[in-house]
């Protein structure tokens, strides 16, 4: 009689049953947080290519130099790049009568991306109309690029600032930290920093920052108002990275030979301001927990730029104040169109005040020679 074979032959060594290998506990795991990291390591990649490469026609990123460039060309809304990779018009040849200011800054200095409808445009404009009597012809470089943060901006600096050589270089730059960064991550006493720091580097985050702080809470969390919108927990708030990239953009300006100058930030935001009020000036507040708050948010742009006036007392720098400027105006609205963004009146203002400290710090022309002459000017 012949024996049927079984279905499982101990001997054979091989399991048919249909059940297939199985993995223990810590493989699974693992095996589990390889796939998340796949996973959300493409949606990383595909996110950075976006914003990078594909966000303007006009602006892309450049691998090389680490930070944010502009691509020559015509576009839509009159936004025009010259050749240099700067907005407006074509830079002028190098010659002894030329001095040059280089407008180092973000969306707030790219303004409308052209020639005019900014404050480099109002400044050269004004230089031209009201001659100092220097005998030099004034040309004014709109280095704004949108988006830019301090790291970024030095970045541009130093790729971008020597081939323009100017002989003055003006930093307003700090919205893009203060709105974007987490500021556990850009203090020194926050035992998290670090972690808060690499979180701030991914734009999975930024991207589900923007989402949920800038589409979705003001739909579903109206701002704080009124005194108990200042908790306090930005008063003694002290940017550390920003600061440190600040210092190391003055270092930057004055290897390049030239004279630095900074200005403050300046906003429409006040704090007697409704909520209504908020919605009517297009105010955003910061994409992180915390900042959705009048009180806080001025809070937040003091420190700020308490930081900017700190650095150029330490670093003897000229001192556009802006802010205060602004601030001592009666009504601010009609001079933003947003958080921060001046309207053509607040671009104007921003020029005007660049034109009288140009002119009151010596800044128009060359330094006299002596031993005590501040170091930097270019020859």
């Amino acid at each position: 009689m012949t024996r049927e074979p079984s279905v499982q032959d101990p001997g054979d060594g091989e399991d048919v049953s249909g059940a297939g290998p199985q993995f223990g506990l810590g493989k699974s795991i693992l095996f589990s947080a390889l796939l998340l990291v796949l996973f959300f390591g493409s949606i990383e990649l595909a996110i950075r290519g976006w914003v990078f490469f594909f966000r303007a026609g006009y602006e892309r990123f450049d691998l090389a130099t680490r930070t944010f460039v502009l691509v020559p060309g015509q576009y839509p809304d009159d936004v025009v790049v010259n050749s240099q990779g700067f907005v407006g018009d074509e830079l002028e040849a190098d010659a002894p009568d030329l001095w040059r200011i280089y407008t180092l800054g973000d969306s707030c200095t790219f303004n409308a991306g052209n020639a005019t409808e900014t404050y480099a445009g109002a400044l050269e404009k004004l230089l031209t109309q009201h001659d100092p009597g220097t005998g030099l012809r004034y040309e004014v470089v709109n280095g704004g690029v949108q988006g830019l943060n301090s790291e970024l901006a030095l970045n541009r600096l130093r790729s971008k600032g020597p081939e323009v050589g100017p002989e003055v270089v003006t930093i307003y730059i700090g919205w893009n930290d203060l709105m974007k960064f987490d500021p556990s991550a850009q203090g020194s006493s926050d035992r998290f920093a670090g972690v808060a720091r690499v979180l701030d580097s991914l734009w999975t985050v930024k991207g589900l920052r923007k989402l949920v702080f800038f589409n979705l809470r003001p739909r579903l969390s109206p701002p704080r108002t009124g005194p108990e919108s200042a908790t306090g927990r930005f008063r003694e708030f002290e940017p550390t990275i920003y600061e440190a990239n600040l210092r190391a953009i003055l270092d930057t300006v004055r290897g390049m030979g030239a004279r630095p100058v900074l200005l403050t930030l300046p906003t429409v935001v006040r704090q007697d301001m409704t909520v209504d009020d908020l919605r009517a000036a297009g105010v955003m507040f910061p994409y992180f927990p915390g900042a959705n708050a009048v009180g806080d948010f001025l809070d937040l742009v003091a420190a700020y730029n308490r930081t900017i006036r700190k650095v150029a007392a330490d670093e003897g720098v000229p001192l556009v104040d802006v802010a205060a400027r602004f601030e001592a105006l009666p009504d601010v609205r009609s001079y933003f169109y947003d958080t921060m963004h001046p309207e053509m009146i607040g671009r104007e203002l921003i020029a005007a005040e660049l034109d009288r400290t140009l002119r009151e710090q010596g800044l128009l022309g060359p330094a006299p020679s002596s031993p005590t002459a501040s170091s930097g000017a270019r020859p």
